[in-house]
C-alpha cells in the first residue's frame, strides 16, 4: 500500500510504502474502539489526507515494538511551496 503524507510543519511531502494488511492489523490493535472490522479500518485509510497519515500512521510505524513490528519504507517526495 502507498499512502502520501505531508508534514505541514516543514511542508514535507512523502510517501508511506506498508503492507495493507500488517498496517490494518497495527491500527486495529492500537485502536480497538475505532473500527468495527478490517474492511472498515482499510476503508478509513483510504479515506484519511495526507495530514492524517503524517499524524496517525507514520506515529504508529515510528511507535511499534521491536519485538512485532512490520516492514515499511518512508520516502521523501520534496516540499509544498507556500503561496501567497
Amino acid at each position: 500500500m502507498k499512502l502520501i503524507a505531508i508534514d505541514r510543519d516543514d511542508n514535507s511531502v512523502y510517501q508511506v510504502i506498508v503492507n495493507r494488511y500488517d498496517l490494518v492489523s497495527l491500527l486495529m490493535e492500537r485502536f480497538p474502539n475505532n473500527y468495527s472490522s478490517e474492511l472498515n479500518c482499510l476503508e478509513e485509510i483510504m479515506d484519511m489526507e495526507p495530514e492524517d497519515v503524517d499524524a496517525i500512521i507514520i506515529g504508529e510505524l515510528h511507535n511499534q515494538d521491536f519485538q512485532d513490528s512490520i516492514d515499511y519504507k518512508i520516502k521523501l517526495l520534496g516540499e509544498i511551496e507556500e503561496v501567497a
